[in-house]
């Protein structure tokens, strides 16, 4: 006999959380947000899902949650995170991905870089 799958309980069901204005416990946004993140390994629908979902929470704790729960962004600033999000919202993938581009490569260059000059 195979076993039954569990159902959801009526909590897990519940989508009250996603109506505007709804308040939520940060420890319950927080596991949301790992949960989507988890589900998602494309950077973008990560992002994308997260700000979806949680448009009432200040963008700058969306990068802090979402700094812990991708290792993709470890080498990321919380200030980074936060640009990638305003990028993905506004420019959709190509404008994350520039920002995401240009912030990689930020640390891999010298202050005093010059492109035409031979190292």
């Amino acid at each position: 006999m195979t076993p039954t799958p569990a159902l959801p309980s009526p909590t897990e069901l519940a989508l009250d959380w996603l109506l505007p204005g709804a308040r939520n416990a940060p420890a319950d946004s927080m596991h949301r947000i790992q949960t989507l993140c988890t589900a998602f390994p494309d950077l973008f629908t990560a992002l994308i899902s997260v700000l979806a979902t949680h448009q009432g929470v200040p963008r700058d704790l969306l990068a802090v949650a979402i700094k812990q729960c991708r290792p993709d962004l470890e080498s990321f600033s919380r200030e980074d995170v936060s640009q990638l999000l305003i990028a993905a919202w506004n420019g959709g993938k190509s404008g994350m991905e520039a920002v995401h581009r240009s912030r990689s490569s930020q640390g891999k260059r010298s202050s005093a870089s010059l492109s035409w000059v031979k190292e």
